[in-house]
């Protein structure tokens, strides 16, 4: 430990006296961060969350009513939406986990930034010369930026970190732990994350930094939206943003950054659980072995909290394909089963969502969906979550943006996901991929400030 401080501290002084670091040049800036589960209507509505940095800089700048999401909207599909500016089935990101009914991923995510089809911001930025970081942010373990801290774990032991080390930028989290005297825990939290995006800012100033900011849609989860909890969180990381805000002054840039101040999804409270493959199982299209695991199965139920999505082991049977549709029309037609909506392979085409799939599941608030065995219906086990139709309102995220040309802007109504990553290619001057969606129509006016 004490060598790897001493070459960490080596490293730290070099970064700070090296050219890169003191270069000062003109070109703008984006620091982009996504607060996890952060609500609109806690900067568009007046308290109960005292947040005076959100709510200043939404007031100074432009602001969204609301985002429109993707579907479904959980955290891993959202966050690649909001980089490369297309849905889940173009840039290949299309859910938190993968589609596993025999488990053999061992509960794995979509954790590689390989694994990513389109270009994205940090991409661009780099194709230009431009530098980059990336702290937590999902689907980045071997994204190329030059300042990487992924979101990665694997489980809650404290050895998960040294394999956190090995996948960041060579010598980062050392540095940065020798700059706030005191060693990271595991897993980070929000107060670790935000030291980490300070210290880069202020020795590297990147032209983009990406910050996934995570506690509050842990605390909606466990206790609710809107609980006192979730305000408190909220709060705490309210703070966060101000330092951060304040570091972009203390190091001279902030004349040329953009601020953007995003999220993935909203929150609905949630009280029941479905778990249609509990259906599957009792019809006969799912086998178990004696430790009640999936051994087989002919169709299986991919759970994505609000929203779910059926696949079919042989999509050509349409035999099979009839049985599933009827089983799940019969489970629709119940309304204690909480379902809204039962989608088409059609539908979920025009959604941007899981293309294999056979057919999808949305649910109505308080309900949410499992992909378990043991019930048809159980409690959730949370007082929160999202995955819903990105349409219903309270499934709206956010975008509060801030910088050169923005002051007055104010509202920009209800805008799409997919437009946030043209709309910051475009301040940062570079191109994503053609299949982008357009950039937000009422910032096209800001002048070119290049």
């Amino acid at each position: 430990m004490k060598n790897r401080s001493w070459l960490a501290f080596a490293i730290l002084i070099a970064a700070l006296v090296s050219p890169l670091a003191l270069r000062a040049d003109d070109q703008i800036r984006i620091v982009l961060i996504s607060i996890d589960g952060l609500m609109a209507s806690s900067y568009t509505k007046p308290g109960p969350a005292k947040i005076p940095v959100l709510r200043s800089l939404a007031r100074d700048g432009a602001y969204a009513e609301g985002v429109v999401g993707v579907l479904p909207s959980v955290t891993y599909p959202s966050h690649t939406s909001l980089i490369t500016g297309v849905p889940p089935a173009v840039h290949g990101i299309l859910d938190n986990r993968f589609m596993d009914p025999e488990d053999r991923s061992d509960g794995g995510w979509y954790w590689y930034a390989q694994d990513i089809r389109v270009a994205t911001l940090v991409g661009a930025a780099r194709s230009r010369g431009l530098q980059t970081a990336a702290i937590t942010w999902p689907v980045t373990v071997g994204m190329e930026a030059d300042f990487l801290v992924p979101e990665f774990w694997r489980s809650d032991h404290l050895s998960d970190l040294s394999m956190l080390r090995a996948l960041s930028t060579p010598h980062l989290l050392d540095a940065v732990e020798i700059n706030r005297k005191q060693p990271f825990g595991w897993r980070q939290n929000d107060r670790e994350r935000t030291d980490i995006a300070k210290f880069i800012l202020r020795t590297y100033k990147p032209h983009l930094m990406l910050l996934h900011i995570i506690e509050l849609d842990g605390a909606q989860h466990r206790y609710g939206p809107g609980s006192a909890d979730a305000l408190t969180t909220l709060e705490r990381i309210d703070g966060y943003i101000g330092e951060i805000r304040q570091t972009l002054v203390e190091t001279g840039i902030a004349d040329r950054t953009y601020l953007a101040i995003t999220s993935d999804h909203g929150f609905l409270p949630t009280q029941q659980q479905l778990q249609p493959n509990f259906a599957f199982k009792e019809a006969g299209l799912i086998t178990t072995d004696p430790r009640g695991r999936i051994s087989d199965w002919r169709a299986y139920f991919h759970a994505s909290g609000g929203a779910g999505f059926v696949y079919l082991k042989d999509p050509s049977d349409l035999a099979l394909r009839e049985q599933v549709g009827a089983l799940l029309a019969k489970l629709h037609a119940t309304p204690q089963n909480g379902i809204a909506s039962v989608w088409s392979q059609k539908d979920l085409e025009r959604w941007g969502t899981h293309p294999d799939a056979a057919f999808g599941i949305g649910m109505r608030p308080q309900f949410y969906l499992g992909g378990g065995l043991d019930a048809l219906l159980k409690d959730t086990g949370s007082k929160g979550g999202h995955g819903f139709d990105p349409t219903i309102p309270d499934m709206h995220s956010s975008l509060i943006l801030s910088g050169p040309g923005m002051k007055g802007q104010g509202n920009l109504g209800i805008v799409r996901m997919t437009q946030i990553a043209p709309t910051l290619a475009r301040l940062l001057n570079v191109s994503l991929s053609p299949q982008a969606d357009q950039p937000i129509k009422a910032l096209l006016k800001i002048p070119d400030i290049r």
